[in-house]
């Protein structure tokens, strides 16, 4: 007789031995931070296409907006959602090569890690009698920094600038258009 445990464990133990998961687990082990900001990106890219059909296909069956605007405001929503959904994947895609990622962390920190501010920080630690140690420390410290900064700068280009900023001056015109598209047919979701 099979105990109650085995009804949990097994199935638990079946997906965790599943192609896909020990797919999952080695790029997560082989660069966990490249990974983290990739599976981010694609849980937000997800919902942003789940909440474009949602908004489409409740503007077709609206009864409260009338005919001509409910067109309107698919084709806006469509756009809107296309937009933003390719807007963040190309804006990852981008910011995700690691050369790129170094050119913006330099520009923008970089400075914080010149000669002089390791020479001050090293005296600030009292490790100045001991340059290996700091030097070792040193670019720990700075590889985690430019680690995180990395995860928040791709989030913030994909998520604040492409979404908020670059899409809503390029959905707008673009919904005309597809308002004409939409004129033709009767329902598209």
């Amino acid at each position: 007789m099979a105990k109650i445990g085995d009804f949990i464990k097994n199935p638990i133990k079946t997906f965790a031995n599943s192609k896909p998961v020990k797919r999952i687990c080695k790029n997560y082990r082989e660069n966990n931070s490249k990974f983290i900001t990739g599976f981010s990106v694609a849980s937000i890219v997800t919902k942003d296409g789940y909440g474009c059909y949602i908004y489409v296909k409740q503007n077709q069956n609206n009864k409260s907006i009338p005919e001509e605007k409910r067109k309107f405001l698919s084709g806006l929503d469509l756009a809107t959602g296309t937009l933003m959904i390719a807007a963040q994947l190309l804006a990852y895609a981008t910011v995700s090569k690691k050369a790129v990622q170094k050119k913006i962390f330099e520009k923008a920190l970089g400075k914080y890690f010149n000669k002089d501010f390791q020479k001050l920080l090293s005296q600030k630690t009292n490790l100045e009698d001991n340059p290996e140690r700091f030097q070792k420390e040193f670019e720990k410290y700075k590889e985690n920094i430019f680690v995180a900064f990395t995860h928040l700068f791709t989030l913030v280009l994909t998520t604040i600038l492409a979404k908020r900023v670059l899409v809503p001056f390029i959905a707008t015109p673009m919904a005309d258009k597809l308002q004409k598209h939409f004129d033709k047919k009767s329902v598209i979701i």
